[in-house]
Order: C-alpha cells, then sequence, then structure tokens
C-alpha cells in the first residue's frame, strides 16, 4: 500500500469507539521488517484530537515507537503506554527496554498511560 493508503486504513481502525490504543504503530521488526510508510502527522493530529494513545512495544525485535517518534508525539501531548508484548512470564522483564525508549524520547510519567492510578486511568480509557 502507499503512504496514503496505509496512513487511512489505520486511521479507520483507530476511528471505531472500542479502540483507544495503536499497538504496534509502525509496524516494523527490527531486521525482519521495516517500518510502514505513514504520515505520521496526520496520525499523531487524529490521536491528539480523538483521545487516542500509542504503545511503545518494548520486545526487542521491535521497540515500536522509535524514540524520535516517541518524542514527537510527547511534543504533541498524546498518550503514550509501554507494553511489553509478553508471550510469557519472563518476558515482563522486558519493560526496562520500552522505559528506556520512553526516556530517550523525553517521555515522562505524566506522558505514559501506565504510570496514572486506577481511577485516572480507568477515566482516561472512557472518555
Amino acid at each position: 500500500m502507499t503512504r496514503d493508503e496505509t496512513t487511512e486504513r489505520i486511521l479507520k481502525g483507530l476511528s471505531h469507539p472500542k479502540a483507544k490504543i495503536l499497538a504496534h504503530p509502525s509496524g516494523r521488526l527490527i531486521n525482519q521488517r521495516p517500518p510502514y510508510e505513514l504520515d505520521w502527522d496526520k496520525l499523531f493530529t487524529f490521536c491528539k484530537k480523538h483521545n487516542k494513545a500509542l504503545e511503545i512495544n518494548a520486545a526487542p525485535q521491535r521497540l515500536d515507537l522509535t524514540d524520535i517518534l516517541v518524542r514527537e508525539a510527547v511534543k504533541k501531548q498524546i498518550k503514550l503506554i509501554i507494553n511489553t508484548d509478553s508471550h510469557a512470564t519472563e518476558q515482563m522483564d522486558l519493560m526496562q527496554y520500552g522505559v528506556t525508549v520512553a526516556k530517550r524520547g523525553w517521555a515522562t510519567k505524566r506522558d505514559i498511560l501506565n504510570t496514572m492510578a486506577y481511577n485516572e486511568l480507568t477515566s482516561w480509557f472512557t472518555s
């Protein structure tokens, strides 16, 4: 697909009222698959307008978003969430990699959904 087609496809899926977080936002797999060609400005604008968040995937084969895109999201006040992409309990230790990417992108506690108190997070999901 073209850059515009890929962007529109993602925005269409993210338009569903129950969709609150875009996981694997660039789709990359390091040394296996390049990231999607996306109109990131358009995606960031959509996320801000519709209160959507982007995942920072901490799995070493993904590290998706990149620190550069995390920085852009932070500048635009888009919420992020750090996930490990765990398929087994021992993979929960991968969280440190996602935290490192967030720090490199200048994200702070206020930018990361899974640092919120339970009631605050619940409120965000229902807003």
